[in-house]
């Protein structure tokens, strides 16, 4: 209760030390930016109106009907149009736009209650910056030598702001991969002269005088790369000068968020005054801040855990050494049974898939266009029992990825946990903070645990260990899947599946636990799924000539020998599969041509299978909507 008491008292102090700025603090702001020449003595004068609310002399004599607009975007949602030099959106507007339930205002509450703890402040150090950048870039897009406006407009700015003013682009040419420490020293050099507004502005008061952040990350050249100019040097500025502003109401949301996963079980009060006590001034807290005092997050460190057993593909896939996926393999499962429960991985074997008959892997036959491969896979016994994963490679990225260790929660699904695994990278707020230590955690989570996690105000997206990374939708699990085990098949109706085919013989496979752990990898949503399997099953246009081309490739494929189907005078219109099955059955094949149940991703192909009748019949007993027309389900 006390600490509980300390926590409430000291969310209070944050929330109230979070004042506007006093008459005398705007007043010593604008005579700094005088002396550093960003302002002239008619400019400090507007900017000391502005932070009153005072009437702009700007607008003196004119109709202000007839002077253009320009854009603010507001809460993240859409921009409106506002006359220069006001660019302050009141507390009531912001409420009446947060009220909209429609498209595009909808959706941004947290947007909207932190631009409402911004107005509260108002003049904030960003009304101010805003309020500068604004009027400039309206001089800057409307300058015309006879219009009152914009000639008033340039008369607040010295001559510090023509940079900005008369700003052109500086393209920098950066290949990751061709990158030297010259060329990175190189782009400091070339960047420099854009820093001056972080010097500028904190010599006026806009930053902490202790502050150097901005400096530090671009005085590393990785850090520089793309289009340089004055406009994005201010814009990135402005960010950050905003990003301070709303600090306090950033830092009381993260303690708040603490106090809820306290009540969730991820942490306990000595790990919450532990992860406090990390805080440092005008920064968030990182994962590694948080998921070090939670006892069910196991970190990989990049030194001795990943970077020992990465590779990066780069145009060409399948050249993971076997020993490095072994190893990895093994020290995270040996990590994992060390801190969290009893798992040993056993007879870790790594896999090959020979090339086609031209001597090509799909990738290259396609010529890489997917910038990915699944050429590798690995399967291990995991306290004794099989599973299988087929190693996603993608073109300039660490193979140790989430959907790389899918086998982690297929394990816990196995043993009816309600926790999954999540892959949580190091997490930036603003941008500017190093990345160190660069930690990556496997954090065992429910359900609840996780969704608080992603918060915006934490990690906003953590990745659980299943198929389906950005990009990638083969045999994904979509995370409001991550705990609903029905949404797939699990292990007992595989296994179940598995010992009927091949009763009826419909998988050449030998190896029963391979076969069921290999259609596990593939979180087949419904049977007719894990039928791809089967040489019979093949997607065709439904056209006659593709399928009965397509039919003839999968009978030679199941009677071993070349097998021509005769298909004489089909009559006008006539169905395709109904007279495929006609032709099988004059020819005396014991096989019929059955069409499973309609996928939305096959597009303009439907999926096919030959069977036997008696294993059609006793696959539609098992799920009556495995054909197509046949009703869904499984």
């Amino acid at each position: 209760m006390r600490y509980l008491l300390f926590v409430l008292l000291f969310v209070s102090q944050i929330t109230t030390s979070a004042q506007q700025l006093p008459p005398s603090t705007v007043a010593d702001m604008a005579r700094k930016l005088g002396q550093l020449e960003i302002l002239t003595p008619a400019g400090q004068e507007e900017l000391v109106r502005f932070a009153e609310g005072q009437p702009l002399k700007l607008y003196q004599g004119l109709d202000k009907t007839q002077v253009p607009t320009q854009a603010v975007f507001v809460a993240g949602a859409d921009f409106l149009d506002i006359l220069p030099g006001q660019t302050r959106i009141p507390p009531a507007m912001l409420d009446s736009l947060a009220a909209i339930r429609q498209y595009p205002w909808s959706g941004h509450d947290k947007e909207f209650a932190e631009a409402r703890f911004l107005s509260a402040q108002f003049p904030g150090r960003h009304d101010l910056f805003d309020f500068l950048v604004y009027s400039a870039d309206y001089f800057r897009s409307n300058y015309d030598s006879s219009d009152t406006v914009t000639t008033r407009l340039r008369n607040w700015f010295g001559p510090a702001m023509a940079p900005y003013l008369e700003d052109s682009t500086v393209e920098l040419a950066v290949n990751d991969q061709t990158d030297t420490p010259a060329a990175q020293q190189e782009r400091v050099a070339i960047y420099a002269p854009y820093l001056r507004w972080a010097d500028l502005f904190r010599q006026a008061g806009f930053l902490p005088e202790t502050d150097s952040v901005i400096n530090v990350y671009y005085h590393n050249g990785k850090n520089i790369y793309g289009s340089v100019s004055h406009t994005n040097a201010l814009r990135d500025l402005g960010k950050y000068i905003t990003y301070l502003d709303k600090y306090p109401y950033l830092k009381q949301q993260q303690l708040l968020l603490l106090d809820t996963l306290q009540q969730a079980g991820l942490i306990d009060d000595a790990g919450k005054q532990q992860v406090i006590a990390r805080y440092k001034p005008y920064t968030l807290l990182s994962s590694d801040d948080i998921l070090s005092a939670c006892k069910t997050a196991v970190p990989l460190y990049t030194a001795t855990d990943i970077q020992p057993y990465d590779l990066i593909p780069q145009h060409t896939y399948g050249q993971i050494p076997v020993a490095a996926i072994r190893a990895l393999y093994q020290r995270v499962t040996d990590k994992v049974s060390r801190q969290l429960f009893p798992l040993t991985a056993t007879d870790i074997r790594v896999q090959k898939a020979a090339p086609g008959a031209n001597g090509l892997y799909p990738y290259q036959e396609e010529l890489s266009l997917g910038r990915s491969a699944k050429i590798l896979s690995a399967t291990l016994q995991l306290n004794g029992r099989l599973y299988r994963e087929t190693i996603d490679e993608k073109e300039f990225e660490s193979w140790i990825r989430p959907e790389n260790l899918q086998f982690l929660n297929h394990y816990l699904e196995d043993q009816h946990d309600l926790r999954r695994f999540y892959y949580i990278t190091p997490n930036r707020f603003t941008g500017y903070e190093p990345l160190q230590p660069d930690t990556v955690y496997l954090a065992l989570l429910n359900q609840r645990q996780a969704e608080l996690l992603q918060s915006p105000y934490l990690f906003d997206r953590i990745e659980g260990c299943y198929n389906g990374s950005p990009g990638d939708y083969d045999y994904a699990v979509y995370p409001h899947q991550y705990f609903d085990t029905t949404s797939r098949l699990n292990k007992v109706q595989i296994d179940a599946f598995v010992a009927l085919c091949q009763k009826h013989s419909l998988f050449p496979q030998q190896d029963t636990a391979l076969l069921q752990a290999s259609i596990r990898e593939q979180n087949p949503v419904a049977y007719e799924d894990a039928l791809t399997f089967s040489p019979a099953c093949f997607n065709s246009a439904a056209d006659l000539q593709s399928l009965v081309s397509r039919t003839e490739t999968a009978l030679r494929e199941l009677h071993t020998r070349q097998f021509r189907l005769t298909v004489t005078n089909p009559p006008e219109k006539a169905d395709a599969l109904s007279v495929v099955n006609g032709a099988l059955g004059k020819q005396g094949s014991p096989f019929r041509l059955y069409q499973l149940a309609y996928r939305e991703d096959l597009y303009r192909y439907q999926r096919y299978i030959l069977l036997k009748p008696a294993a059609a019949a006793a696959l539609k007993k098992l799920s009556p909507g495995i054909f197509a027309g046949a009703g869904s389900g499984r």
